[in-house]
C-alpha cells in the first residue's frame, strides 16, 4: 500500500475503516457485547464509506471538470501553435 497513489475508494475505505474501529472499540468497552460493537462496526465500516466516497468522488469530478474546462477553453489552434513556435520568435530575435 503506497499512500502516494491511493485511488478515492481506497482512501474512502481506509478512512472510514479509522472513524469505524474507534468507535466500535468505545461502544463493546461501554455496552460488553461484542455482536452489538461488530455490528455497529460493520453499519458504520459501510455508512462512512459510502458518504466519504461520494463527496470524495464528487469533489475530485467537479474539481476535474474544471480543469479541463480550462484547458479546453486555453487550448491554441494550429494555426496559433505555429504562429507561437516559428514566427513569434523570428520577430522577438529582430528586435
Amino acid at each position: 500500500m503506497n499512500p502516494k497513489n491511493l485511488s478515492p475508494k481506497q482512501l474512502s475505505f481506509y478512512t472510514a475503516l479509522a472513524l469505524a474501529v474507534p468507535v466500535s472499540i468505545l461502544l463493546y468497552a461501554v455496552e460488553k457485547r461484542w455482536l452489538f460493537a461488530v455490528i455497529s462496526f460493520l453499519i458504520l465500516l459501510a455508512g462512512a464509506y459510502v458518504l466519504i466516497s461520494f463527496v470524495l468522488d464528487n469533489f475530485i469530478y467537479r474539481k476535474i471538470k474544471l480543469i479541463y474546462k480550462f484547458i479546453y477553453q486555453t487550448k491554441a489552434t494550429k494555426r496559433e501553435e505555429t504562429y507561437y513556435k516559428y514566427i513569434l520568435p523570428k520577430k522577438v530575435s529582430e528586435k
